[in-house]
């Protein structure tokens, strides 16, 4: 823990402000056509709108631009079509406070330019990640598997590597059916049990115009790692 609060500080005064605010995540919005009428559901953040799963039958379709879609009164749905629709953050799609009109300010407010906190913000949070990640990977490492004669030496650590490395390309080439550019995101845990390696992470891909993430659990033993789980 010493080494990940020194590193936190250091950054902190290179960069010289604050550690960065938590990211926005995208919203989700169910939006119903009540007796085949149009009808308008409001969108807080502003950004842009992805149908991400429709609950309507054949007699009420869900097409954009036909029986749904997205306007300054937030998202429309007309003709049976009830779905549930993903809000991309505005603030990752304009520079303009998340409002594509170049000279629109919403309450007449001045535009900021948040650069060098962001910039900084991404420093201080890949540091501190990194730091994180190699502290965990150093304590699991330590852990031998259970059978192995309680030895922490060299097999336990080439072990936890060796069963990563395996279950990150075996959710890689799992999730690759469901989309394009299958990537690991992060590894959480790495565990030692009952003589093989249990390693959980998540994975995403993209599928159309959104990135899609998954979480997965692997089991690794006898020289071969397989995906338990993945949701």
């Amino acid at each position: 823990m010493r080494p990940i609060l020194v590193l936190a500080a250091a950054a902190t005064a290179v960069v010289g402000i604050a550690p960065p605010v938590p990211a926005r995540a995208d919203s989700y919005v169910t939006c119903s056509s009540q007796n085949y009428q149009r009808n308008w559901c409001p969108v807080a953040s502003g950004g842009r709108a992805y149908l991400d799963r429709q609950y309507s039958d054949g007699r009420g379709p869900c097409t954009e631009g036909s029986t749904w879609g997205q306007d300054r009164r937030g998202i429309w749905v007309d003709r049976g079509c009830r779905a549930r629709f993903q809000v991309q953050d505005r603030y990752g799609q304009y520079p303009n406070q998340g409002y594509p009109d170049q000279g629109y300010y919403p309450n007449n407010s001045q535009k900021k330019d948040d650069t060098g906190a962001l910039i900084g913000g991404l420093l201080i949070g890949g540091l501190l990640v990194g730091a994180m990640a190699a502290a965990a990977n150093q304590n699991n490492a330590s852990k031998p598997p259970s059978g192995s004669g309680g030895s922490a030496g060299s097999s336990g650590a080439s072990g936890s590597g060796i069963a990563v490395e395996a279950c990150r390309a075996e959710a890689v080439t799992d999730v690759s059916r469901y989309g394009q550019r299958p990537r690991i995101d992060r590894i959480t845990t790495t565990s030692a049990s009952s003589g093989g390696w249990n390693v959980q992470g998540y994975v995403s891909v993209d599928v159309g115009p959104k990135a899609v993430s998954y979480a997965f659990t692997c089991r690794y033993d006898n020289g071969s790692a397989r995906i338990t789980k993945l949701n």
